[in-house]
């Protein structure tokens, strides 16, 4: 397979490793400056027509899966999926990094303020993985890796990645299986019995967060007569955390928290209650530049092929440490005193802007009129939203300038004020959901809101904007 030229630019390089029906390799992208990528191929068990197509369908539908999860910056990108010879590759985004375990070892306890960040590290890709119907269903440290750019948290190991109402039908007698998933310690029982909830996934960032605090593997944590862990003897922590992983890894699913994003949004104020900085986390990194080109420890997720269990990629031992430090920021809330904010901005950017555009600048033409007043409210905006989100400042001021310069030259100027509102209402909704929709969750309603009154100072659309930011895709301060 060394050499093999696939789908006529993908060049093995490497094995990597092997298990069920599937291999991994390392490839050079001989049409990209040949960037190394992860191909990841699956060899269905019997070449039967009947047989080939169920596969192609599932290869397919997992793919797009993939590709939807790898909008998120802490999950690899899908590149591409194609068929080759009756089988199916994938090529995945490479991630240089450690494994949790690196971290996480035996004996190592670690501080409250790591377990927090840790949390909340694994939490934001893990909401936005619920948020697409989808369970990880392999959550341990050794699927967990630190990237070493930017010390950020990257879920792998999607190979056991299904919709929630997924079922694999066998051939020929189109019998249902159902396929228990997972790693033994970190998989509680509803998940070994084959039926796993999103709270499954919760049960295993709980476990996690547990090893941390202990430096005990899960198969070494007590338990009490009613299956519930005996933990918190071990640890000196605040009642609050303690609390949160006790529910997290509850026996009975229905009593642990249900989704990723409430256990996220419930850490995240603990965050704010706990410490006032974020806290600077020393993690020892293996250095990238003491590394070969071929050594370097690269991670992405498994094939959803098959039901299969995920074969481990182990960092080479002969690798040197170094220190690097880590700020992770906090949660920051957004209450009333962000509301406010926004209103008086965006009034004084609608007003304000429209008075001296349109009387100071008028004699330059409405066009620069018509500018000055999208800038004016843009920029205002921006200077309020800053602080809540990463993305680019010209983003947001060049959308918001464009939704009031077309709507202005469409309806003809001020003339029709409420066609313009209308229009203006529509446009800016549509332009300013391109940055809010990759921050945060629901964004549509973005759009909605300034259509219905997004032009009315900000008093509705201030009011959606903090419910939005509550509910973050992921961490909005980078």
């Amino acid at each position: 397979m060394l050499g093999r030229l696939l789908d006529g630019r993908y060049r093995i390089i490497q094995i990597l490793g092997s298990g069920g029906f599937s291999k991994t390799y390392i490839a050079e992208d001989t049409k990209l400056y040949n960037t190394q990528c992860v191909v990841k191929q699956l060899k269905p068990q019997v070449n039967e027509p009947t047989t080939l197509q169920l596969a192609r369908r599932l290869f397919d539908s997992e793919a797009q899966l993939l590709h939807e999860l790898g909008y998120h910056d802490q999950i690899p990108q899908l590149l591409a999926h194609f068929e080759e010879n009756e089988e199916f590759y994938l090529v995945q985004q490479l991630i240089v990094g450690h494994p949790l375990n690196r971290e996480l070892t035996p004996g190592q306890k670690w501080s409250e303020d790591y377990v927090i960040n840790l949390l909340i590290n694994i939490l934001q890709p893990l909401a936005f993985v619920h948020e697409h119907h989808v369970i990880h269903r392999d959550l341990k440290p050794s699927n967990l890796i630190r990237r070493h750019s930017d010390g950020k948290i990257v879920l792998i190991d999607f190979g056991a990645v299904k919709h929630i109402s997924t079922q694999i039908a066998s051939v020929p007698d189109r019998t249902k299986m159902t396929v228990s998933i997972g790693t033994p310690g970190y998989m509680p029982s509803e998940q070994s019995r084959g039926n796993p909830k999103f709270s499954s996934d919760i049960y295993a960032v709980g476990i996690i967060g547990i090893q941390a605090l202990t430096g005990l593997m899960p198969d070494q944590l007590p338990e009490e007569d009613h299956a519930q862990m005996r933990w918190r003897h071990l640890v000196d922590i605040s009642p609050k955390l303690a609390d949160i992983l006790d529910r997290m890894v509850r026996y009975d699913f229905r009593q642990r928290y249900q989704s990723a994003t409430q256990v996220l949004h419930i850490v995240q104020e603990l965050t704010n209650s706990h410490t006032a900085q974020p806290p600077l986390i020393t993690i020892t990194y293996p250095p990238i530049n003491q590394l070969s080109h071929r050594q370097r420890t690269l991670y992405s997720p498994s094939p959803p092929a098959l039901p299969q269990y995920c074969q481990e990629t182990a960092l080479p031992n002969e690798v040197l440490p170094s220190e690097i430090s880590t700020v992770i920021a906090p949660y920051i809330k957004v209450g009333w005193g962000f509301y406010l904010q926004w209103v008086f901005m965006t009034f004084f950017g609608y007003v304000g802007g429209l008075l001296i555009g349109f009387n100071f600048l008028a004699v330059a033409g409405d066009f620069a009129a018509v500018c000055f007043w999208g800038l004016a409210i843009g920029v205002k905006q921006w200077i309020i939203l800053r602080r809540k989100v990463f993305r680019p400042s010209w983003l947001w001021i060049f959308t918001t300038t464009l939704s009031v310069i077309i709507p202005f030259f469409l309806v003809g100027g001020l003339n029709n004020f409420q066609n313009f509102a209308i229009l203006h209402g529509l446009s800016v909704g549509i332009a300013q959901w391109l940055v809010l929709r990759r921050l945060v969750y629901k964004a549509g309603w973005w759009i909605l809101v300034n259509a219905v009154g997004g032009w009315v100072g900000g008093i509705i659309s201030g009011a959606v904007l903090v419910w939005l930011l509550r509910n973050p895709k992921i961490s909005n301060k980078a």
